[in-house]
């Protein structure tokens, strides 16, 4: 917590209503009697009132009382030592931190800010009650639901369908206060009509053509809406909320170092912008001051990037914190963050930390120094080394190597990463990959047409766990456009779900193909090290024409790489994602006399090319040749077998003609004419062979 004063209140605790009910209290906990369902001023359902959403619970109040002092004296400052290159010029930033600080302006930009900043802040002044005064609500309409499954429900299946609307809209891993929420619903003939925040409106309306309980659902936001309120707009939020806002603005402009990228957030309850504001003199009031300074952060940088730019270094020293929990929307606001100070506060063990545990995957520095666990859990630094994998300085004592680091980031193995395998025949698979990747990218149709046969098969499957790469900076990853399609035989365990995502045929996996998103991959040429390919031959592929039946052979080859998913109307890139690709190709009249007989794609989000990244060594040796398995004559049924009635000298005769078969090659006719000629001598019909072999014609071979 914060630095404030430990004296006990003096003023008395708020009084209770009093008054008293029609019906007398017979004492002890009671059940709160349902009263009549709120509805709005336009007859729709409140869905706040209704479900108890957004509804805040307020502690009760303290008198407010002076808080204590705390000196800066005992804090390291190893923001110094860190990372002070690139980034935007000190001019840029500083007006940036000044944006909005002039008079009147208490616009805050950015995502999700508006009435629930107000509402933050509101109650970080103390004049909040923990609902949004000013509901401006945008109206979406959703149909196609009533021809779901879940129609038959009692309710018409309105329940499940809110439900689902707001599972898919919140992006996952948000937290739970950046969660979409659906206020208001009612049913209009075929429609249902939502209202929801206008930042909620993009989240929603992106579930166009979702499935729901077996329907397709159409959902565009209505016209004319008259709830329509620009919500980001706060210049009409509680004066007391706007001065809080700019003395916050003015807080973090004046503690902000562009030169070390530093923000010096040390001893913030005796900051003079704040000292007499009553803001740290409660615990509610305190515990909602750093959330809501976090969100000035957020609409002061208009980017994540331009965060990791500005900002590499925090303090966090002097603020009597017992644990990171008031402060934990640190970790969302910067999470790149290189150099942390958390001196002189009153962190008792590694509990106290707990919030912060895997958070900040670029920490570099760490200052834990004057707390108490480092009398109490002499052995934490091994934990901390664990928590935070790039962390090289603990209390300015080298802790890590930059080798080790580097080592740590590769994911040194006992067996080092080889370079890759790549063994073609004829550059057959070479001319494959670099034909084949581009014409995905810009005609499917063509390449389907050019590449696959009635006979091909193509599945996809999504990892959704699949480990990200340390410098991957998108918040979230969707999968709606694959999901239905997957064949991930971790989640899919009945049998015609696992059958029906294979598709077979040219025109089976053109039709998929062109229900995909568009791709961009990187220039396999310009970009060689983006890229993983392997290729090796593989026997016994079925043979489409029906000549051979012990098949023929072919390639398998393996690519791993990465793509952006790109807008196919902007032609904008707007996610970054990897995948492994596996082709089993053999020949077929397909272009270059080869088709695809397989092929299995697996997505999954961004995981960098550190995978691939060689540690050491070649690839391994060359098998050596192996003399070819000679090919094996059709052999009649009961050929060679001791049937009744097949005399004795027959059988002996049967089975040195497939003996001298298996090591000429030559067939049983020719074999049998062989012996013989030899007087039915096995090493002297050899003898024959080897002598008369230049001479004998093609059809005397298997």
């Amino acid at each position: 917590m914060l630095q404030r004063n430990s004296n006990p209140p003096s003023g008395p605790r708020a009084t209770r209503d009093t008054r008293q009910s029609s019906n007398p209290s017979r004492g002890g906990i009671q059940k709160r009697r349902g009263g009549p369902i709120r509805v709005d001023k336009d007859g729709d359902l409140d869905m706040d009132a209704a479900g108890g959403r957004g509804r805040a619970r307020g502690g009760r109040g303290r008198a407010s009382s002076q808080a204590q002092s705390g000196g800066s004296t005992g804090s390291r400052d190893t923001s110094k030592n860190g990372p002070n290159d690139g980034g935007l010029k000190a001019m840029v930033l500083q007006k940036a931190l000044l944006r909005g600080i002039g008079a009147g302006d208490a616009i805050v930009r950015g995502p999700r800010t508006g009435l629930r900043m107000a509402g933050t802040l509101d109650e970080a002044a103390g004049k909040g009650n923990g609902r949004g005064r000013r509901d401006g609500l945008v109206q979406i309409s959703v149909r196609g639901w009533k021809e779901s499954k879940a129609a038959s429900n009692p309710d018409g299946g309105i329940k499940d369908l809110l439900a689902f609307l707001e599972r898919k809209a919140t992006a996952p891993n948000a937290p739970a206060n950046e969660a979409v929420r659906i206020r208001k619903s009612r049913s209009e003939g075929d429609a249902l009509i939502v209202s929801v925040r206008p930042d909620d409106v993009s989240s929603i309306t992106r579930l166009n053509n979702f499935t729901f309980a077996g329907a397709v659902l159409a959902i565009e936001e209505r016209p004319g809406n008259a709830d329509k309120q620009n919500s980001n707009n706060m210049s009409e939020a509680n004066p007391d909320t706007q001065d809080l806002v700019g003395k916050m603005k003015a807080m973090l402009n004046r503690r902000y170092n562009p030169e070390l990228k530093l923000l010096d957030l040390t001893s913030l309850a005796t900051d003079p912008e704040f000292s007499d504001t009553g803001t740290f003199s409660t615990n509610a009031r305190e515990s909602k001051f750093f959330p809501a300074l976090m969100k000035v952060c957020d609409a002061i940088f208009s980017s994540a990037q331009q965060k990791r730019e500005a900002v590499t270094s925090i303090r966090l020293a002097n603020n009597a914190l017992t644990s990171v929990a008031s402060v934990t929307a640190l970790s969302q606001t910067f999470p790149e963050i290189k150099n942390l100070d958390l001196s002189n506060n009153q962190l008792k063990d590694l509990r106290a930390l707990e919030g912060w545990r895997w958070k900040f995957r670029h920490l570099d520095q760490l200052v834990l120094a004057g707390n108490p666990l480092e009398t109490a859990v002499p052995t934490y630094t091994d934990d901390i080394l664990k928590w935070y994998p790039t962390l090289r300085v603990l209390n300015t004592i080298q802790v890590r190597s930059e080798d080790d680091i580097k080592a740590a980031a590769k994911g040194k193995l006992p067996i080092p990463i080889l370079t890759a395998s790549f063994r073609d025949e004829a550059s057959i698979g070479e001319t494959f990959v670099k034909q084949f990747f581009p014409a995905f990218d810009t005609d499917r149709t063509a390449l389907a047409n050019g590449y696959y046969d009635v006979l091909s098969s193509f599945s996809l499957s999504v990892n959704p766990s699949a480990p990200r790469a340390p410098d991957d900076h998108q918040l979230s990853m969707f999968w709606e456009s694959y999901i239905k399609k997957s064949r991930n035989l971790t989640k899919i365990s009945r049998l015609p779900a696992r059958v029906s995502r294979v598709f077979t045929g040219s025109e089976n996996i053109r039709d998929l193909w062109l229900t995909l998103p568009g791709s961009r991959h990187p220039d396999l040429v310009s970009s060689p090290r983006q890229w993983c390919i392997e290729c090796h031959s593989i026997p016994g592929l079925p043979d489409p024409t029906g000549q051979s039946k012990s098949g023929v052979g072919g390639l398998i080859v393996m690519v791993h790489g990465q793509f952006e998913e790109a807008d196919v109307s902007t032609g904008k890139a707007n996610m970054l994602r990897s995948f492994d690709r596996t082709f089993v190709l053999g020949p077929g009249g397909g272009i270059g006399g080869i088709r695809v007989v397989s092929d299995i794609l697996v997505l999954r989000a961004y995981g960098g090319t550190s995978a691939w990244e060689p540690q050491g060594g070649e690839a391994l040796p060359l098998p050596a040749p192996q003399p070819p398995i000679p090919k094996q004559a059709q052999v009649p049924e009961g050929f060679g077998a001791a049937v009744p009635g097949k005399p004795e000298e027959q059988l002996q005769k049967e089975l040195m003609a497939l003996e001298l078969s298996k090591g000429t090659g030559m067939t049983l006719e020719y074999s049998g004419m062989c012996l013989e000629q030899s007087g039915w001598n096995l090493e002297e019909a050899a003898k024959a062979f080897d002598l008369a072999k230049a001479n004998l014609p093609s059809e005397a071979y298997i």
